[in-house]
């Protein structure tokens, strides 16, 4: 009830917000100091047309008021410092980002996802991956992102100087957009997904009411297989069938299903997005510490912005190399899968 009240609450307010609330106050406080500064220096008449009981109205002042100029001299300084304290921290400091790794999927960034009075905040897009042809290269799709891993893509090239917000979003397939936010686990920098919603290929934001969407209780997992690997298949856009998972690993897998069934672009509020992808992190730190685990399999059927999100709970150190698994559809098989480790992703090969 209280999400509800809550996003009922900003959505009904939305109109009010500005993105630069300090330049508003500061500019009002400007305009303020003028008007007080005109009282305080000089005289004011107001001379009527004839007909009038009163041909002039005047105000004046013998002498100007010290405390009038100090009033107003100080509201314009507040002011100035407002405007450009909100200036200096958003002119340039918001990026974008989009993610083309797929065959037929577009490079432009969507901004029709912006508010219009942040667009003048925000630098030039930018274009991540390899944009495939009809025949898909796995191998320089994995060259690339370790390219980019290698160079620091959004540290040096993406959120460099002082970059304070970051918009991303697209398309790629699942190992690949884990992958992707497993760059983003150290950026300090605000996060915001945009996600394209299959009803109608649109893109928008995360930020419908929060539905507290959860994941069903089960029957944990906590035994490895002969190798020392262990799974977590993940059922949200669609269910995924047990045979479906390899032979070797289908006792030895966690699965997760949605409180509230199945379906494309299934969460469509950020907050609730973070907080499945925290506790999904919690899990993977739990099976890593089991004894003889060096392998984490995952097997995810969700929307985009979730895989990029839970690529961020990635923690070299504290967590064994994850394996991402690729679904197939016309065969209804994972056919490839990469591994993921502090040195970037590779081919699993089992």
């Amino acid at each position: 009830m209280w999400e509800r009240f809550k996003w009922l609450l900003t959505t009904t307010f939305k109109f009010k917000k500005t993105a630069y609330p300090r330049t508003l106050w500061g500019t009002k406080l400007c305009l303020l100091s003028v008007t007080a500064g005109m009282f305080s220096l000089g005289t004011v008449n107001i001379k009527f047309e004839s007909g009038f009981f009163v041909d002039t109205l005047g105000l004046s002042y013998k002498e100007p008021s010290l405390y009038s100029m100090y009033l107003s001299i100080l509201l314009f300084l507040v002011g100035c410092i407002l405007i450009f304290s909100e200036w200096n921290q958003k002119l340039r400091h918001t990026a974008k980002v989009m993610i083309s790794a797929m065959p037929g999927v577009p490079a432009y960034f969507p901004e029709n996802i912006l508010d219009s009075t942040e667009k003048a905040f925000c630098r030039e897009p930018i274009t991540i991956g390899v944009q495939q042809s009809a025949t898909e290269n796995i191998d320089i799709q994995i060259k690339r992102y370790n390219a980019e891993l290698e160079v620091e893509v959004f540290k040096n090239y993406i959120l460099h100087d002082q970059g304070q917000k970051l918009y991303i979003g697209g398309l790629a397939r699942i190992p690949f957009l884990v992958a992707y936010g497993a760059m983003l686990r150290n950026i300090t920098s605000e996060i915001i997904y945009f996600d394209k919603f299959h009803r109608d290929g649109s893109y928008g934001l995360l930020s419908d009411e929060n539905k507290q969407i959860s994941f069903k209780k089960f029957d944990s997992v906590d035994k490895v297989n002969s190798s020392g690997e262990i799974g977590i298949a993940i059922c949200f856009t669609t269910e995924i069938n047990t045979n479906q998972i390899p032979k070797e690993l289908r006792k030895f897998t966690n699965i997760l299903f949605s409180n509230q069934g199945n379906s494309r672009n299934l969460i469509k509020n950020q907050d609730n997005l973070q907080k499945l992808s925290t506790q999904v992190g919690e899990l993977i730190d739990r099976l890593s510490s089991i004894n003889g685990c060096n392998k984490i399999h995952l097997f995810l059927s969700v929307q985009s912005t979730f895989a990029i999100e839970l690529g961020r709970r990635y923690q070299e150190g504290t967590q064994q190399n994850w394996v991402i698994h690729n679904f197939d559809p016309p065969s209804q098989s994972y056919t490839w899968a990469i591994e993921l480790s502090k040195s970037g992703v590779s081919i699993y090969t089992p």
